[in-house]
């Protein structure tokens, strides 16, 4: 039976490899597409092609829904993600005719009862698994699209090649061979944008247009963002990364690396964390990632090694820190010579923070700033120095972001106390995982409060994508966090209990307003 063909929606198809092994990123990078701030879909439908390992979400639009900014959000969305985008309505005839003839007439399963892409990714890879537990797979009803336009919005990932099979960089002998000094190495986990998740993905694993020469640069996700992060060690069997917020052991992570023109990005396990004793001596927390590399990660990692040591360049632990940097989004008021100016924290310290503010910053001048903290008392307040000033231009070299450092000058004997109190918290929230079961707009609501406090967070829209979530990584999260909301008849609060008890994960269940859920996960963990 053919599907009905609806001419006036647009089309676009989304090609997910290994969604298998990397459904926990996948869920990361494309819960953009659900929330509130993406254009809202018409029909999604997922496809499994068995030979080449690839799930492809067919999503659908109203024309009217997308406005003058067409598909433009999903676009961003993709590239971001480096995920291969195909618009069948702009291929020509024999392209159009290719695509759903070899493409997506291999695929052996179809997946149309979901409403969200989260969803629909999480119900392929349950069937998935399930047929390869059987060896039982439905067949494909092949799919009829419209035809029209040119093939210039074939959108593939680009994978670069390899021309060896093992490359490390490491310490070498004195010039000619250049070594990465401080100057070179990306000092930018003190730097990292915090958008709010309604948007797509906040860091791209590359890094936008002319990059500075020498650098390797390297981020790895939480949240749902790009963390920028500072290079140890880094080989094809591992790396030693360094940054403010650390992952968890047995945590499987993504990097991102860029060298020049290469980019490769990666997936591990965490084997090793530095000690809080460690930390606090270097002022920033280590973590050892063990690649596992499939053949694409292993070509685009060897390539981008080997013209790293065609330049002649290693990489030098680089110089430890006077105190660690947490990443937040927290809002605070500046005093300046021209009045009052709002901004956010996006990273904080026992000495200072980097704040985004509404206004420009005069480098070297003195300012007043004021902060509401979470203890519900009185602002703190005092005076800081501006001591660093990312550009604009700067920040889409390095992928950082746009804002000033500042450094504190004077506090008051109480408000000192106050603000490394705060900065306790936040360091307690870094080292937590916490997993939000909502509706889209509650979710994205949800995760930039818990986010903007110093948690990592994830999240699932639909009950597939939950237990999907609850169940894919070697460790359980630390606690689970459902909107009341949320539930239905089919998904109970006991349903959700049996789900995190088995894995011995707190959970509980928030009603009303989401600014709550702070305290309520704060109680929960016992962040004090």
């Amino acid at each position: 039976m053919q599907p009905t063909v609806i001419p006036h929606l647009i089309e676009a198809f989304l090609i997910i490899p290994q969604p298998r092994q990397r459904l926990a990123y996948w869920f990361e990078v494309l819960a953009g597409l659900d929330t509130v701030a993406a254009p809202p879909l018409a029909m999604v439908t997922g496809y499994y092609d068995p030979n080449a390992d690839e799930a492809l979400i067919g999503l659908r639009y109203d024309p009217l829904a997308l406005g003058d900014e067409h598909l433009s959000y999903v676009i961003e969305v993709a590239l971001l993600a480096e995920i291969g985008m195909v618009q069948p309505a702009e291929l020509s005839e024999g392209d159009r005719r290719r695509f759903v003839g070899d493409r997506l007439s291999r695929c052996t399963l179809q997946i149309d009862n979901q409403r969200s892409v989260i969803g629909v990714l999480g119900e392929v890879v349950r069937l998935v698994r399930e047929a390869r537990a059987t060896q039982v797979a439905r067949p494909l009803v092949p799919l009829v699209v419209p035809a029209r336009g040119t093939r210039d919005d074939v959108r593939q990932p680009i994978t670069a090649r390899g021309t060896r099979d093992e490359v490390a960089l490491r310490d070498s002998p004195p010039p000619p061979k250049r070594r990465l000094g401080t100057a070179d190495i990306v000092d930018a986990d003190a730097d990292t944008e915090r958008r709010p998740i309604t948007t797509p993905p906040a860091m791209a694993p590359f890094v936008p247009s002319s990059p500075v020469p020498g650098v390797i640069y390297a981020r790895y996700l939480r949240s749902g963002h790009w963390v920028p992060i500072r290079i140890g060690a880094l080989s094809l069997k591992g790396a030693s990364l360094l940054t403010g917020a650390l992952p968890r052991m047995r945590d499987h992570v993504d990097v991102a690396l860029t060298f020049g023109a290469h980019r490769a990005l990666i997936r591990g396990t965490v084997s090793k964390l530095s000690t809080n004793q460690e930390a606090h001596a270097s002022g920033a927390s280590l973590f050892t990632v063990d690649f596992e590399l499939d053949d694409v990660a292993r070509r685009q990692l060897t390539s981008l090694l080997t013209a790293a040591r065609a330049a002649n360049i290693t990489i030098k632990p680089p110089p430890p820190r006077a105190t660690r940097r947490f990443p937040v989004e927290w809002p605070v008021c500046l005093g300046t010579s021209r009045g009052a100016v709002r901004g956010h924290a996006l990273d904080v310290s026992q000495d200072g923070m980097f704040v985004r503010p509404a206004n420009a910053l005069a480098l070297d001048s003195s300012l007043s700033f004021s902060a509401v903290l979470d203890d519900g008392q009185a602002p703190i307040s005092g005076r800081a120095r501006v001591v660093r000033h990312i550009t604009e231009a700067t920040a889409r070299t390095a992928g950082l972001a746009v804002g000033y450092g500042l450094h504190f000058l004077e506090t008051s004997e109480v408000d000192r106390l106050r603000w490394l109190r705060f900065m306790a918290r936040v360091e307690q929230r870094a080292e937590k995982r916490v997993l939000i079961g909502a509706s889209p707009a509650r979710l994205a609501e949800l995760q930039a409060t818990l986010a903007a406090l110093g948690y990592a967070v994830t999240g699932g829209t639909d009950p597939g994508a939950l237990v999907q979530l609850a169940r894919g990584e070697d460790r359980p999260v630390d606690a689970a966090l459902i909107d009341a909301s949320w539930l239905t008849p089919s998904v109970t609060t006991s349903w959700v209990e049996s789900l995190f008890s088995a894995r011995d994960v707190p959970c509980l269940t928030l009603h009303g307003d989401p600014r709550g859920a702070r305290q309520a996960v704060d109680k929960l963990l016992l962040v004090t």
